[in-house]
């Protein structure tokens, strides 16, 4: 109390408690964080600049009703930019952007197991509609890999 008056506790973002974490899981979070961004830029580039080519890619897959192939062709780019974002500049939103990233890598790499399954040879759809290779065994690989980098960025967020 001062004055008679009680005061508020202060609440801003220097209040926050000092970040102990060891050195080592502040890098494996920059280094993954840094790396899914870059991924995921590469990823919307040219998705965003032929989202028909994507729109395709994304019809060829047969898992979404025809009705939603093009509203995930055109803003599922933008939400991978959004997360590249805030995986960058954002770092109070990071644990959600990773939670996002997760979730569409597991749906990705869900569908490409799908077409493995299937046996189907059709454009994987990452890198846009017009990547050369088919979805198979080393797009599975590839996203394992994101998954596990996620993973590790996840653990070492606070």
């Amino acid at each position: 109390m001062r004055d008679g008056k009680p005061q508020g506790i202060r609440s801003n973002k220097m209040n926050r408690a000092p970040d102990t974490r060891n050195l080592l899981w502040i890098v494996i979070e920059w280094v993954s964080c840094l790396v899914l961004a870059g991924v995921l830029i590469a990823a919307a580039l040219p998705k965003i600049s032929n989202p028909d080519k994507f729109a395709l890619a994304v019809y060829q897959y047969q898992l979404l009703p025809s009705l939603f192939v093009n509203p995930v062709a055109i803003y599922l780019p933008w939400l991978e930019v959004s997360c590249a974002a805030a995986l960058v500049v954002l770092p109070s939103a990071r644990r959600g952007a990773l939670l996002l990233v997760t979730g569409m890598l597991v749906a990705f790499t869900l569908a490409i197991a799908w077409v493995v399954i299937r046996g189907q040879a059709i454009p994987c759809g990452s890198f846009g509609g017009d990547d050369s290779s088919a979805a198979g065994w080393w797009s599975l690989a590839r996203n394992c890999g994101l998954l596990v980098l996620t993973a590790l960025a996840l653990r070492a967020t606070r």
